[in-house]
């Protein structure tokens, strides 16, 4: 059985809130600053693109329709995340003791024994980075700029 099961422990309550608590943000405001930025930024970045999206200045927009371009690159950026998502979390599984999600999980300990099985992780690994550059190609023809010398938003 993957793998053989490591001895029981038990978790004193007050140690598992102490170790979250260690792990929670402390507001300064540069933190806060940091993530008002950083919002902003985000908001601003989505607005430049649908513009160049619903200004036709994409090779998707022009080609088709810019809805239909607008759709295929928010579906890619979602199957970019679950890609990332799931990598960080198959990378980062193994030093986990199954034993504590066995029970809580069964789904994903069937996974993990699957991914963690001979070298089916080495190969997962290897067929992501492909289908990460193919999302991120689909991702530059639906919103990369055709002519990047055209104003968006009357910016240069």
């Amino acid at each position: 059985m993957w793998p053989p099961p490591p001895p029981v422990t038990h978790h004193d309550p007050s140690t598992v809130e102490d170790s979250a608590a260690a792990h929670d943000v402390k507001l300064t405001p540069f933190t806060v600053f940091r993530y008002v930025a950083s919002i902003f930024l985000l908001i601003f970045s989505i607005i430049i693109v649908g513009a160049l999206i619903f200004t036709g200045n994409t090779r998707v927009a022009t080609g088709t329709n810019p809805w239909v371009a607008l759709i295929v690159c928010i579906l890619a950026v979602i199957w970019l995340s679950m890609i990332e998502g799931q990598q960080a979390s198959l990378v980062g599984l193994p030093p986990v003791d199954p034993c504590l999600y066995k029970d809580s999980h069964p789904v994903t300990y069937k996974n993990a024994a699957l991914a963690f099985k001979g070298d089916n992780l080495d190969r997962y690994l290897m067929g992501r980075q492909f289908m990460v550059l193919l999302v991120v190609f689909v991702i530059n023809q639906c919103a990369g700029p055709l002519d990047p010398t055209v104003d968006v938003l009357g910016l240069p």
